[in-house]
């Protein structure tokens, strides 16, 4: 489809002034080179067999043919988002023609900051002889109304010129009941890519009627079903892709694929009571963080790293009674999924700051609190598991981050006496064997996705490791998180000086219990949180995390390095790409930490 940003031709003037917009105000398109696009992909149309034909008139310039909304059968509560104009274009004066609509409207002020009434788009078309689609954006300020015109319009003086409208077309709302893409190409939800969604898919592109499940089989993620979605299910089908789950690769070959990751931290794990009132993006930024963008996690990818862990704080988000994932959220998180697998990069998703007692879906480590527990896991990981069943092996579960008993005197140091700290560390193992059982159980490529699982409090320590129980499964992967020397990393009162002979042995003594509790009994590890707090001391970070990182990778583990976006000196300012300006703000230290991962991945 021919679909670009023109400059909105509207004002307060008359359809007929806007005739005398210069050609130079809009871009132009050679629509000989373009194809008719299927205009039956729209919602609603009206195809025209004879065309009809609008014969520019140069001394009235307002020349057209006039329609309402209403007589396509639109429902007034469905908004139009696009129209979109099958035409044939005689231009045989050589001179430009533009076939377009305009309408009047409730007064919004323009891209120019003037108070206008009127909205124009169309574009441009160069050729003599020209078949194309004409998709054109209707914006929020200036919705809409029932009636509209459908014109030529060109230069003032022009020799008399031709368009046919062969069909026209509405997009309402954000694609009717056409979702979002979720790579399935289950058309018919029935769990199984075959033959059936084929031909479930080909017989809604004929009928236009409704699908069980329409979000399935948008392929190519264009808001819409299209031949397109057709021909690359028919595609996968063909040649395996779709039903492929994912790799056969043991969990310790698949790690190596990791050379070294980035977290996406205080964004999507940001909390407020107050969700419910605000949109997915406020709830992203309720902790002073900018919005997500493609851009930013692009410049993860250019800096050197292959992984990004999108930490997700999911309770607040969910129907306290049927402990339902808000649609706005899922979305949002698949949305920022997208754009790190777009980039060939693997993600890690999990449940983060859900460990509370809260008036909303939680869990908590503890045998009192373990059937709500158990529930919140499972409905979490049923719902995120079936939303993204297609995606292969990029994308890595982490079934909870830190599971520990907040408040308590041993929340992050177990006591290996204490009945308290026994309790917990047994509904950990019983909360990660739940959460992996609600994702093997989704089907798809959940039947071999790589998930990960941590101790309780995701702790390196002997007592706490001591109490792991790992289930027996060939796709998982042990998780710690290691901010070590705690004196030099992150401790508030802590130092801003480290060495290899003084700090380095506390690294590698962490690398050894995590080589004795997993590595030797062949389960492999990712330390998925490390990071050192600045102290106006990137030179020292930078040798540090060259030691941390080259260290690792001698036992075989890749780690992510957690960034949330703070700068300041002292404790838990651990960022390293400043997300406003996409600038590396310790060049230092991301290039310790590339040549401490130089031989991974």
């Amino acid at each position: 489809m021919i679909k670009q940003v023109l400059r909105r031709l509207s004002g307060t003037v008359t359809a007929a002034l806007m005739l005398l917009a210069p050609l130079s105000a809009v871009p132009t398109v050679n629509a000989a080179e373009e194809t008719a696009k299927d205009i039956k992909v729209c919602n609603y149309y009206k195809i025209y067999d004879p065309g009809v034909s609008i014969v520019r008139n140069t001394a009235a310039k307002t020349n057209g043919i006039s329609l309402k909304v209403g007589d396509f059968g639109i429902p007034a509560d469905e908004p139009v988002k696009e129209v979109w104009l099958d035409v044939s274009m005689d231009a045989s004066s050589g001179l430009a023609a533009m076939p377009a609509i305009g309408y009047g409207c409730a007064p919004f002020v323009n891209d120019e900051g003037e108070e206008v009434s009127w909205y124009g788009d169309g574009l441009w078309m160069t050729t003599a002889a020209a078949h194309a689609t004409v998709v054109i954006s209707i914006p929020d300020k200036a919705p809409l109304t029932d009636s509209f015109d459908v014109q030529i319009w060109g230069e003032d003086g022009a020799a008399v010129d031709t368009m046919t409208l062969n069909a026209i077309g509405f997009m309402t709302g954000d694609g009717g009941s056409i979702g979002m893409m979720t790579r399935k190409g289950d058309v018919n939800d029935d769990k199984t890519v075959d033959g059936k969604d084929i031909f479930a898919l080909a017989d809604y592109l004929a009928a236009k009627g409704d699908l069980t499940a329409g979000q399935n089989g948008d392929l190519d993620r264009n808001g819409r079903l299209n031949a397109a979605d057709l021909t690359l299910l028919k595609r996968g089908v063909m040649n395996g892709s779709f039903n492929a789950v994912s790799s056969d690769e043991t969990a310790a070959e698949f790690v190596k694929h990791i050379k070294i990751g980035w977290n996406l931290g205080n964004s999507f794990d940001a909390q407020d009571p107050n969700y419910i009132k605000n949109s997915p993006t406020q709830y992203e930024t309720m902790w002073g963080n900018p919005v997500t963008t493609k851009a930013l996690i692009d410049k993860v990818k250019e800096s050197g790293f292959n992984t990004v862990r999108i930490p997700v704080s999911w309770g607040a988000k969910m129907d306290n009674s049927t402990y339902k994932i808000n649609d706005d959220w899922m979305n949002r998180v698949q949305e920022v999924v997208d754009y790190a697998i777009d980039d060939g990069m693997y993600v890690i998703l999990n449940i983060h700051h859900d460990n509370s007692q809260a008036n909303y879906p939680y869990f908590y480590p503890d045998s009192a609190h373990y059937a709500q527990s158990e529930k919140f896991v499972t409905s979490v990981w049923s719902q995120v598991s079936e939303r993204f069943e297609a995606y292969d092996n990029h994308l890595i579960f982490e079934t909870m981050n830190e599971p520990r008993l907040i408040g308590h005197r041993n929340e992050w140091w177990i006591d290996s006496g204490s009945a308290d700290c026994k309790d917990a560390m047994d509904c950990v193992n019983k909360l990660n064997a739940a959460a992996l059982g609600a994702i093997r159980k989704a089907g798809g490529n959940n039947a071999k996705r790589f998930v990960m699982m941590p101790s309780y409090a995701a702790n390196a320590d002997a007592a706490t490791l001591a109490g792991v129980v790992m289930p027996n499964d060939d796709h998982i992967i042990a998780e710690a998180h290691a901010y070590t020397p705690y004196s030099f990393a992150l401790d508030e009162n802590g130092t801003a000086d480290w060495s290899e002979s003084n700090g380095g042995n506390d690294i590698i003594q962490v690398l050894e219990r995590l080589k004795n509790a997993y590595l030797n009994k062949g389960i492999p590890v990712i330390i998925d949180e490390f990071g050192a707090s600045n102290r106006n001391n990137e030179d020292t970070r930078a040798a540090w995390a060259k030691f941390y990182v080259s260290k690792a990778d001698s036992y075989g583990i890749p780690c992510v390095l957690w960034d949330n976006n703070a700068f300041n000196v002292g404790a838990e300012n651990l960022g390293l790409i400043e997300r406003s300006s996409l600038t590396v703000r310790y060049p230092k230290l991301l290039e310790g930490l590339m040549a401490g991962a130089a031989n991974r991945g």
